[in-house]
């Protein structure tokens, strides 16, 4: 539903400039996949990262580290306090923004009744970004990882949110992101997985499950029509 807006390159660049501490695009682009790299491999190496606040500071402490570190001429002291504030920056809604299917999705299906509730892997600050945004107003309920200590693809996460709908697996449909924390995991509890590939980066016939490339193709699949959307 949320993606860093404009981008994680340009909010960087923004706080560190906001602080008196000029970098360029460039080498952030070029440190971009090694601090990928190293978000990758730190929650790898420690899976339920997302199930716990201090954990999750670590692991992005960590990652601006490894995406900074170069462009910043080995000033640690000004590393430090850079990469504070980033992560200050990136737990406060401003610095995201809705992808535009979201609300007429959710719009049309609270039209239908159905339970809706969001499932994911964030600190304890997502209840406030998700407020910002006028998203409550579409959810029943929120379980997040932070809150409830666990994290994808933990079978319990999803069965909270069962209990919290107050619904059966067999008439409930997860979507997410992540072949590996969303679809493992909801199956895991009995769920129907939907994958989420809004860069259409995979081939659907190399998974064994439903893979959608918006939420609109969601309506679809649930034989609901698209909303009409003002232009």
């Amino acid at each position: 539903m949320l993606a860093p807006h404009p981008s994680v390159i340009e909010l960087v660049q923004r706080t560190c400039a906001r602080r008196g501490t000029p970098i360029t695009v460039e080498c952030l682009r070029q440190q971009l996949n090694t601090a990928e790299q190293h978000l990758r491999g730190a929650t790898k190496e420690q899976p339920w990262t997302w199930s716990d606040e201090e954990a999750i500071n670590r692991v992005w402490t960590g990652y601006f580290h490894e995406l900074l570190r170069p462009c910043l001429g080995g000033d640690e002291n000004d590393l430090d306090a850079c990469v504070r504030d980033i992560v200050t920056d990136f737990d406060t809604a401003s610095s995201y923004a809705l992808y535009s299917d979201v609300l007429p999705v959710l719009g049309t299906l609270q039209a239908r009744g159905l339970t809706l509730g969001v499932i994911s892997d964030w600190g304890m600050n997502l209840a406030l970004i998700l407020q910002h945004h006028d998203l409550t107003r579409y959810f029943d309920f929120a379980v997040i990882s932070a809150q409830i200590r666990r994290a994808k693809p933990d079978p319990e996460l999803f069965l909270t949110a069962l209990r919290r709908a107050d619904a059966i697996p067999d008439y409930t449909l997860h979507i997410g992101d992540s072949y590996v924390l969303d679809v493992l995991g909801a199956r895991a509890a009995g769920i129907t997985p939907i994958l989420l590939d809004r860069r259409n980066q995979h081939d659907p016939a190399q998974f064994d499950c439903i893979v959608v490339h918006d939420l609109f193709e969601m309506l679809d699949l649930l034989d609901i029509p698209r909303p009409t959307l003002s232009r």
